[in-house]
């Protein structure tokens, strides 16, 4: 559909749409109690900015907006792996995030509330082959309070192993000053020092003071990022998920990515809710798995 189809279809007060960076179709909603924008490549949320707050998602300002190519920050989906393919030729983390999703309904009845649900099918990816018939549907909820919700659905006759990750960038004044909480006492496997390497157990708070890549494993527990910067805490809660990664790419790594500013990590940090390590999920036939996130400012 063109934007004019969007707007007659799924238009309402409160949602618009218009053409983003690198000419990506993207809903712009603003119900009162949110402001968010939804880019249909990836079904990627690149804003959500409650009333009268500073942005919580962290975008970044050397991001590629081209067919086939992932966009750096926001909410990037990973499916149906994440991190690494086992074929060094296929793009990291899958190929949902490289997609273009098409707009299934907005719900805009319930006053300062939005919903919006996505669904990406075989026939919408371009980017690589694909492996097996599926079916994806990503929903949000827009409102005071941020709701991510990703349904998967294996559509072929065999078992199929799914990694997956809701790749949240959240945005921090400064991620040196902050502390992130709720994973002490819990095992993690650090990714900096190679995959799969087990680093320990979480002591306390954790702070970002390094390159920080960690699957924290056995926990569905919520994690909170303390940020005197911003003056704020964000709660980040999640479901169907027993592996969290907290990610920040510090110096070195942020000058070697071509999408990543030089000095940009100094503002964010990724708390990640993730099916992944030991926490992946088998599906059987026609099977389903749903994985969400829920983010409140306190």
């Amino acid at each position: 559909m063109n934007l004019e189809e969007l707007q007659k279809t799924f238009g309402a007060d409160t949602v618009t749409f218009r053409k983003g960076p690198g000419e990506f179709t993207t809903v712009i909603i603003d119900n009162g109690a949110a402001e968010a924008e939804i880019c249909l490549h990836g079904a990627h949320l690149m804003k959500f900015v409650p009333a009268g707050a500073v942005p919580v998602l962290w975008m970044s300002k050397s991001s590629w907006f081209e067919p086939n190519r992932p966009i750096r920050g926001g909410v990037p989906i990973c499916w149906p792996y994440f991190g690494a393919a086992a074929d060094p030729a296929l793009p990291a983390h899958g190929f949902a995030r490289l997609s273009e999703w098409n707009l299934a309904e907005i719900d805009s009845s319930e006053k300062g509330m939005t919903r919006v649900a996505l669904t990406l099918s075989p026939a919408d990816v371009t980017a690589v082959p694909v492996p097996f018939p599926f079916e994806l549907r990503m929903e949000f909820v827009i409102g005071k309070v941020l709701q991510m919700t990703l349904t998967m659905k294996n559509c072929s006759d065999s078992e199929q192993i799914i990694t997956d990750a809701l790749h949240t960038y959240f945005n921090v004044k400064s991620a040196g000053a902050i502390t992130i909480s709720g994973l002490d006492g819990v095992s993690y496997e650090d990714r900096v020092v190679g995959a799969k390497v087990f680093g320990g157990v979480q002591d306390g708070d954790i702070r970002i003071d390094r390159e920080v890549d960690r699957v924290y494993l056995d926990t569905a527990d919520a994690v909170e990022i303390h940020d005197p910067g911003y003056d704020r805490t964000i709660l980040v809660e999640k479901f169907g998920s027993e592996s969290t990664v907290v990610w920040n790419p510090w110096i070195r790594k942020s000058q070697a990515m071509p999408d990543f500013g030089d000095d940009e990590y100094h503002t964010m940090v990724c708390i990640e809710a993730v099916n992944a390590a030991k926490d992946r999920r088998i599906l059987a036939p026609g099977a389903t798995h749903v994985i969400s996130q829920k983010i409140t400012l306190k």
